[in-house]
């Protein structure tokens, strides 16, 4: 991979993918404006609302593309319009905690360091409801990541080392609690695993990428692709089993619990959703 650290400056390139965030935007730039050397912004199609007009505000690199519908399908152009070292790679409904906002500086000169991941704790639309876990992978050297841009796969991959850290991530987001059935239903079964499987019939070729170094989709997709049912127990296991030797259990164990149980449903559904776009492109839920 070639080394782009010796054509970089060093700082910290914040990259923000919106569509209509006008309600949270001004909280989450607020919290990287005093850490940030850029603020790199994408709008997802026109702008409906004040979103553009609180971006405005703090940085004038803000690039209205067509719209997509996904925020994954614009990650590349960012990566590859970041002029720093490092990216931090935020949400509208997330912010920095205060002492990561103090200490974020500190953690980029680590010259062993790759990569940091956060906490990242549910939030049930009043109070954050695990502790400890999950973690996020949102900060990371520009020159060691690699990314297909596909449905659902926000985080790239990080080619280094990844500290994990004890620093947090707020994340609020307006869409429900993760962790109920309703929202894993809505949310996960019937929109997120559907555009995701639309994503795995899909050419290759027609995937924005940045330092991607395969020629195809990761082998554990191919698999999937090539048995999408017989495979479907096999990962929905692995899935679920990495969700509930999580480090936090005992802190979470019935979130986790809960989680593991979706991920095993949400191999099942992946591989069926697959299955019929395999035998019909045209195929669609029938709700």
């Amino acid at each position: 991979m070639v080394n782009l650290n010796l054509k970089m400056k060093q700082g910290i390139s914040v990259c923000m993918i919106l569509y209509n965030e006008g309600d949270t935007i001004r909280d989450s730039l607020e919290s990287v404006k005093e850490i940030a050397d850029e603020i790199l912004i994408v709008h997802d199609g026109p702008c409906k609302n004040n979103t553009l007009d609180i971006c405005k505000e703090y940085t004038k690199n803000i690039f209205v593309r067509e719209h997509k519908g996904i925020c994954e399908y614009h990650q590349a152009f960012l990566y590859r319009k970041a002029k720093y070292n490092w990216i931090l790679k935020i949400d509208a409904d997330e912010s920095l905690s205060k002492p990561l906002q103090k200490n974020i500086r500190k953690l980029i000169k680590n010259p062993s360091a790759d990569a940091y991941s956060f906490i990242w704790p549910y939030w049930d639309g009043k109070k954050e409801i695990t502790f400890g876990w999950p973690k996020k992978v949102t900060l990371y050297r520009k020159d060691k990541i690699s990314y297909l841009g596909f449905a659902n796969w926000g985080e790239p991959t990080i080619n280094g080392k990844t500290i994990s850290t004890n620093y947090k991530i707020e994340h609020h987001p307006s869409r429900g609690d993760p962790t109920t059935w309703l929202t894993f239903k809505n949310r996960d079964l019937r929109f997120a695993l559907l555009w995701q499987a639309k994503d795995a019939v899909r050419n290759f070729e027609d995937f924005d990428r940045f330092q991607y170094q395969g020629s195809t989709f990761p082998k554990k997709l191919l698999i999937r692709l090539k048995y999408p049912l017989l495979s479907a127990p096999f990962l929905g296991i692995a899935a679920s089993l990495k969700t509930l030797f999580s480090k936090a259990i005992f802190k979470n164990i019935k979130i986790i619990l809960k989680t593991s149980l979706y991920a095993f449903i949400r191999s099942f559904y992946y591989g069926g959703y697959i299955y019929h776009l395999q035998k019909n492109p045209n195929w669609k839920r029938k709700d």
